[in-house]
C-alpha cells in the first residue's frame, strides 16, 4: 500500500547555509546617490581587520523561513540541498530542533554545504554585508520538490539556483497552490522571466532596493501599483528603519518599523517574510500582516544570528 503524503501547511524552498558573524568597529558606511546601491560598507585598503566578536549561526532563506513558520506554530517542511559533511549534518539537526520535517533536505557530495560570512559594522546600526558561497544551495533542481512525496496549501519560496531556478518556479506554479515569493537577487537580473511567474504568486514580498528593479519610482505607492499589475494578488515592500507597505488592489497598507536595539540585521527580511505570510495563512487581514512582520523582524533584529528572535504566535501578536 502507498504511503500517504504528508500534509504541511507550508513548504519553504531555496538555500540553506552555515553562517559567520564577524563584528568589527573598523568599517565605515557611505552613502551614494544610487537608488540601486544607497550605501556602501568600506574599510581601510591593506588593512588588517580584527574580528571584535564571532559567532557561528544558521541561515539561508528556505532554512530561516522554516524555522520561523515552526516557532508560529505551523507544520513545515524545508526543501534544500547541504553538503555530505558535518556542516549539512548540522544544518539537519537544526531543522529537526526546531519541528521542521528535513524529508526533502538532499545531502549532495558534488558540493560543501553553503556558507556565508556576515561581516557586520560594530555600531549603532549594526549594518552588514553577506559574503556567500552558494555551495549544494545551487544544485537544487524541480526534482527535489516532493511533488507527490507530500501535500501542502503554501510554497514559501527565496533565493533559487542561478541555472535552473525557472523550471523549479514553473513546477511550482503548476502545482496550484499557494505561493510567497521572496526573489533573489540574481532571479532579478532575469527580469522578463520573473515578470512570466508574477500572475501565479499569491504574495510577492521585496524590499525597497528590490522593488527599484522593476521600475525605478520613488513613490512608493505607484511603485506598489506597478508591482501589482504585474498579477500578485498582494505586494510588499519592506523599507528597513522606514518600516513596510503592502498593496492588494483594493487598500495601500502601511507600517512604520519597531524600535529595537540593532545587535544584527541578518535574517531580518526572511523574519518578516515568514511571519507576514503565516498571518495570511492563518486568514489575518494584510494590517496584521504586517503587524507580525514588524513584530518578527525587529525582534530577530535584537538577536544575533538570523533565526535566535524568530518569535512565537504569542510573540508575534503583542
Amino acid at each position: 500500500m502507498a504511503k500517504r503524503p504528508k500534509k504541511f501547511d507550508v513548504i519553504t524552498v531555496g538555500g540553506a547555509t552555515r553562517d559567520m558573524m564577524f563584528y568589527s568597529k573598523e568599517g565605515e558606511l557611505v552613502s551614494t546617490g544610487n537608488l540601486t546601491k544607497q550605501k556602501l560598507l568600506a574599510f581601510e585598503y591593506g588593512a588588517k581587520i580584527v574580528a571584535d566578536n564571532l559567532y557561528f549561526s544558521f541561515g539561508g532563506g528556505a532554512a530561516n523561513t522554516a524555522v520561523s513558520f515552526s516557532k508560529l506554530g505551523l507544520k513545515v517542511a524545508a526543501v534544500c540541498r547541504v553538503g555530505n559533511g558535518d556542516n549539512g549534518r548540522l544544518v539537519v539537526k537544526n531543522f529537526r530542533n526546531n519541528n521542521v520535517d528535513a524529508s526533502f533536505v538532499t545531502l549532495d557530495s558534488r558540493g560543501q554545504t553553503g556558507f556565508s560570512v556576515v561581516l557586520t559594522v560594530d555600531n549603532s546600526n549594526k549594518e552588514h554585508v553577506l559574503f556567500g558561497y552558494r555551495g549544494a544551495n545551487e544544485f537544487l533542481r524541480e526534482k527535489d520538490l516532493p511533488a507527490n512525496r507530500a501535500n501542502c496549501d503554501w510554497y514559501y519560496v527565496t533565493s533559487l539556483p542561478k541555472l535552473c531556478w525557472a523550471g523549479i518556479m514553473q513546477k511550482l506554479c503548476r502545482s496550484g497552490k499557494n505561493i510567497a515569493w521572496n526573489p533573489g537577487g540574481r532571479q532579478l537580473l532575469q527580469m522578463s522571466r520573473v515578470k512570466k511567474y508574477l500572475p501565479k504568486v499569491r504574495v510577492l514580498i521585496l524590499n525597497k532596493d528590490e522593488a527599484y528593479e522593476f521600475k525605478k519610482l520613488k513613490n512608493t505607492k505607484g511603485l506598489l501599483k506597478h508591482l501589482f499589475d504585474l498579477g500578485p494578488e498582494i505586494v510588499v515592500i519592506t523599507d528597513g528603519a522606514l518600516g513596510a507597505y503592502a498593496y492588494d488592489g483594493c487598500k495601500y497598507y502601511y507600517h512604520k518599523a519597531k524600535k529595537a536595539k540593532s545587535l544584527d540585521t541578518v535574517g531580518v527580511g526572511d523574519a518578516f517574510g515568514s511571519a507576514f505570510v503565516a498571518a495570511v495563512i492563518g486568514g489575518k487581514d494584510v494590517k496584521t500582516a504586517l503587524r507580525w512582520g514588524i513584530n518578527n523582524s525587529a525582534s530577530v533584529i535584537s538577536k544575533i544570528g538570523a533565526q535566535n528572535g524568530q518569535l512565537n504566535r504569542r510573540g508575534v501578536n503583542k
